[in-house]
């Protein structure tokens, strides 16, 4: 009977993920909380319970892509009739549970002890390094320099994804998948500059529209010849924290819907921490092919 018991519960992957469930053991009683301290509790199922599986649905398509997942909760929240600034925090804050969930699945993806591995967690954080404060910067400024977005800012950056959806898939169809590492533990010259640039320009959109940083930088690794894996989970990573580092400055303004976030907060948790797990089920070559597409898609969604 032990032995049976030990084959279905393995010891040791229940000591791995003891504080995956006593953090979600926590999240789920708080909660439960916030939801019995509704005047109506059960109505609110009724007219919120729906962003769930919209939480899910983003969350998996941000975390399988890198891309942000604002591009699924922006046109839903349009159709609702909230006002940008609302679309724009709640967007935020549901991406803060989806994205930061994502986040920690991909780092453990990149944990090992192996050489490969170990130069993959080296370069990735050296990435991340570089990436993550330039998108911050770009997000504040917009926040708290108050600058404002050009009055074609959607159709700019509509564009700019048609643009880089379609070099995405052109590299599918003619350029072979390539080591995330390739055989060395340090990024160039020429790569921390286009980090940096391209980091920043995607931190101000970000803070405009609420996807942006993670899309670009996912391309542009991409491009210069890191693995798609090793491409996507960067996009997650730094997204994670830009979105992390936003929310602040719309909880201090009140402009989250927490009806909303309520729901969709647990589903973004579900679909982040699926989601890696998709991608790899994909495999490289269609998960590069997904995030063209995906993409383009967010590109055709601006446009129309």
């Amino acid at each position: 009977m032990h032995q049976l018991t030990s084959k279905i519960f393995p010891v040791k992957k229940l000591k791995a993920n003891y504080k995956a469930i006593v953090v979600s053991i926590i999240l789920l009683v708080l909660w439960l909380v916030f939801f019995f301290a509704q005047a109506e509790p059960l109505k609110s199922i009724s007219e919120f319970g729906g962003f769930l599986f919209l939480g899910i649905a983003g969350a998996i398509a941000a975390n399988s892509t890198g891309a942000g997942g604002g591009v699924v909760f922006v046109p839903s929240f349009q159709a609702l009739s909230m006002d940008v600034e609302h679309i724009i925090a709640t967007s935020f804050a549901i991406q803060c549970f989806g994205m930061t969930m994502g986040s920690i699945s991909w780092l453990n993806f990149f944990r090992g002890h192996d050489q490969q591995k170990i130069e993959k967690v080296s370069l990735f954080y050296r990435t991340l390094g570089v990436s993550i404060p330039f998108s911050i910067l770009g997000l504040f400024l917009v926040q708290y320099a108050n600058w404002q977005a050009m009055s074609s800012i959607n159709n700019m950056f509509s564009l700019f994804s048609l643009v880089f959806g379609v070099i995405v898939l052109l590299h599918c169809v003619y350029v072979r998948s390539r080591s995330s590492h390739r055989g060395v533990i340090e990024l160039t010259k020429l790569e921390i500059l286009l980090i940096a640039a391209t980091s920043f320009i995607g931190g101000i959109i970000t803070a405009w529209i609420s996807v942006g940083v993670g899309e670009i930088l996912a391309v542009i690794l991409l491009l210069r010849g890191f693995s798609v894996m090793f491409s996507v989970a960067a996009g997650v990573m730094v997204s994670a924290c830009t979105v992390l580092a936003g929310v602040p400055f719309f909880i201090y303004n009140q402009l989250i819907s927490y009806d909303v976030l309520m729901y969709a907060a647990p589903g973004a948790l579900i679909g982040g921490f699926i989601a890696r797990y998709i991608a790899q089920a994909l495999g490289a070559k269609k998960l590069k092919l997904f995030l063209g597409l995906w993409i383009l898609l967010v590109g055709l969604i601006g446009i129309f």
